[in-house]
């Protein structure tokens, strides 16, 4: 909201800033080197490198040395196809470790007349701090069988205001007795948070703000209309496929189940005796379109994969949905959604039949062109497989209230 620059913004400077974005997956590591101003976003390099077995599991940083040395080759790779530095780093996380927490706050003010001003937004954004985090212990709390997992707030979004019951977008030019903001808080657990932390430090770089995946992808595709009425994001990565449900400006819950593109290339390779390398071409060569040899072997065998694929979509979607009705939109991303026959088959299972749709949902297959926020020169992030990490690197190159809302830069938590 423009509104926020009044709190956090003073004056931007034209001249363009530059900013490493890093989206450690769990199949990949990818780096993006953007520069950005008030007016313009560009992603100006890439690199992508395959990460090393236990690097990763289900998404979390196993092993930080190991993805230190996968970080440093992919940004050897950054600056040689750049001569811009930059000190500043921005990581993306899996929707799976954010716990959302949606509150209404409410303020009686003693002097209506009085037009709004931005210490009373503070207040009340701090104040809801408080019964978040305790709501966002409970959750990690029920999930994990864990008492007081320590748990830090990495985004606080604004769903919505209103002044004596009148929905508004700017409080500042407004007077009235009663204010009210919806607010969206997003918390991960500390352990993940510091081990990306620890990440950019050994890196050399300072973490000026983590965000959630889902949220980057929501962000890079929807307008603000359709981020109320929500969607659900699909990411099928090498290892997992996570499921965000977005509603209400914020991630209302997640699930992550351990199954993405790599089970089928496994199961190519143990059915037809071959190495993880052969398998792998052939499914690609399989997804494209290709003639490959023994197809109907192999199309048979990704068709009994793609089954499980979707058994898990269904709980997953049933379990969030928790009795209301889903959203409309199902966005698919990740290398794993460009499996040939994926979204088709998933169609032909009439989801609205199965899980609680008001009607079909609108299914579309999304890949980095679709982020259409910020500007990609080189072409270098057009695939399905990088919608992630243009996305992230559209929310690194906002302007500075909207970075500093990510983190929460007043609390200086980090």
């Amino acid at each position: 909201m423009k509104f926020l620059d009044k709190i956090f913004l003073n004056k931007e400077e034209d001249c363009f800033r530059y900013r490493l974005v890093l989206d450690i997956g769990t199949e990949y590591l990818k780096a993006a080197l953007v520069e950005y101003n008030r007016e313009e976003r560009n992603i100006i390099a890439f690199s992508r490198v395959k990460q090393d077995y236990g690097n990763m599991v289900g998404g979390a940083i196993t092993n930080i040395a190991g993805v230190l040395e996968k970080a440093r080759e992919a940004l050897l790779k950054i600056k040689e196809f750049s001569p811009h530095q930059t000190k500043e780093m921005v990581c993306g996380i899996a929707g799976e470790f954010v716990k959302g927490v949606l509150l209404s706050l409410d303020i009686s003010r003693e002097k209506a007349d009085r037009r709004i001003d931005e210490r009373e937004v503070l207040y009340l954004i701090r104040e809801g701090e408080k019964r978040a985090y305790e709501k966002a212990l409970k959750m990690a709390e029920m999930e994990t069988g864990i008492k007081d997992v320590q748990m830090e707030l990495i985004q606080t979004n604004i769903v919505e205001i209103k002044v004596d019951g009148y929905k508004v977008i700017d409080p500042y030019q407004f007077q009235g007795k009663n204010l009210n903001l919806i607010v969206f808080y997003s918390f991960v657990p500390l352990v993940q948070l510091g081990a990306l932390h620890t990440v950019a430090s050994k890196l050399g770089y300072e973490l000026v703000a983590v965000v959630p995946e889902p949220m980057a992808v929501a962000e890079g595709i929807l307008n603000a209309e359709s981020r109320e009425f929500g969607a659900v994001i699909i990411d099928i990565g090498g290892g997992t496929t996570d499921i965000a449900l977005i509603r209400n400006g914020g991630i209302e819950g997640t699930r992550m189940f351990a199954m993405g593109g790599r089970a089928f290339t496994r199961t190519i390779a143990g059915e037809l005796n071959l190495s993880l390398k052969e398998a792998e071409e052939l499914k690609l060569a399989y997804s494209r379109g290709e003639k490959v040899k023994d197809f109907d072997k192999i199309d048979k065998l990704i068709k009994a994969d793609l089954h499980i694929i979707y058994q898990g979509i269904e709980l997953s979607l049933m379990e969030l949905a928790q009795g209301e009705v889903l959203p409309k939109r199902i966005y698919f991303c990740g290398g794993g959604s460009a499996l040939r026959g994926l979204i088709s088959g998933f169609r032909e299972l009439n989801p609205a039949k199965r899980l609680p749709f008001g009607q079909n949902p609108l299914l579309k297959l999304l890949s980095g062109k679709d982020i259409k926020g910020i500007q990609d020169q080189y072409s270098l992030l057009t695939g399905v497989e990088y919608t992630t990490p243009r996305a992230l690197a559209y929310c690194a190159s906002k302007s500075l209230w909207a970075e500093r809302r990510m983190m929460n830069l007043e609390s200086q938590r980090l």
